[in-house]
């Protein structure tokens, strides 16, 4: 049985992002005609609206901008993760990246928190997202 956290459903534009986590790779659109990263991924360039999108890794580290700890049970499958905390965080590649995750452990998560990505296997070819503090 999967883990009893939400599997993702990749669509087309996603699909490569989800893998690398489900092998322990924290992977980003880059473009390659202004250099800018890309979140959420999408088909052309949040900077330029340039195509040449690749999939690049990124250093997995950053600082906690925001966070939330979500204690209503809004699925069944989650119920024996309640309390968590989903932390948003700006990357070290670029100050406007702000990637999802959650945060584990979670004990004293503040702005300006140093983390590190850990991407974990929940289905085939899928993965999730954790912060941890560094």
């Amino acid at each position: 049985m999967a883990d009893p956290r939400l599997v993702p459903r990749p669509d087309p534009e996603s699909a490569h992002y989800w893998a690398a986590l489900a092998e322990g790779r924290l992977e980003v659109q880059h473009c390659a005609d202004c250099g800018r990263w890309t979140w959420p991924t999408r088909v052309i360039c949040s900077g330029c609206h340039g195509e040449d999108l690749r999939w690049e890794a990124v250093k997995g580290t950053g600082e906690v901008h925001t966070w939330i700890v979500t204690h209503q049970v809004y699925s069944a499958g989650l119920a024996t993760e309640v309390p968590y905390t989903v932390a948003m965080v700006r990357l070290d590649e670029q100050d406007d990246l702000l990637i999802p995750g959650r945060l584990v452990p979670d004990d004293h998560v503040h702005p300006g928190m140093r983390v590190r990505a850990v991407g974990h296997r929940v289905a085939d070819a899928i993965g999730q997202l954790d912060w941890t503090p560094r």
